[in-house]
């Protein structure tokens, strides 16, 4: 079974984690950032009640995914808070982990007192993935120097 919870109640996840992360999404988009670099950043989400902060997939203890809340994402400062890092586990993929960690990231910034989520996608086809969730995009823009789509959730 696969619970979600603060990568904060689980730091002894960070150095999995920072494997998925450059597995899933460093190797393609940023693959001049070291596992050294991802721990240092997952060290400072370990928050629960500001930003920001991280939310981990469990299958049991194993870590199988993950996403981060951030007040800005490295584009639009003029919007917050920021979905960014969903990643999942190759051989986890398909099962609706990446669904239940954008629901509870969703609801973590209600609870805080946002009523916007923002993220971006480097893939147009992602786009419909997350439109079947909730989310519009807003606009397009750029990220290391990658085309990006900016997308809102209310």
């Amino acid at each position: 079974m696969i619970t979600i919870d603060l990568l904060n109640n689980h730091p002894e996840a960070i150095s999995e984690l920072a494997k998925i992360w450059l597995e899933v999404l460093g190797s393609t988009w940023m693959p001049h950032v070291s596992t050294t670099e991802i721990e240092g950043w997952l060290n400072e989400w370990l928050n629960d009640d500001v930003l920001p902060l991280a939310l981990i997939a469990l299958d049991g203890d194993k870590p199988v995914g993950m996403c981060s809340l951030q007040i800005n994402d490295g584009i639009r400062p003029d919007l917050l808070p920021w979905l960014g890092d969903l990643c999942v586990v190759p051989a986890y993929q398909n099962r609706g982990i990446g669904k239940q960690l954008i629901r509870a990231a969703t609801e973590r910034v209600h609870s805080m007192g946002f009523e916007n989520l923002y993220l971006f996608v480097f893939e147009e086809s992602l786009i419909n993935y997350y439109h079947k969730q909730g989310w519009r995009k807003i606009g397009e823009d750029q990220y290391e120097r990658h085309p990006v789509i900016v997308m809102e959730f209310k």
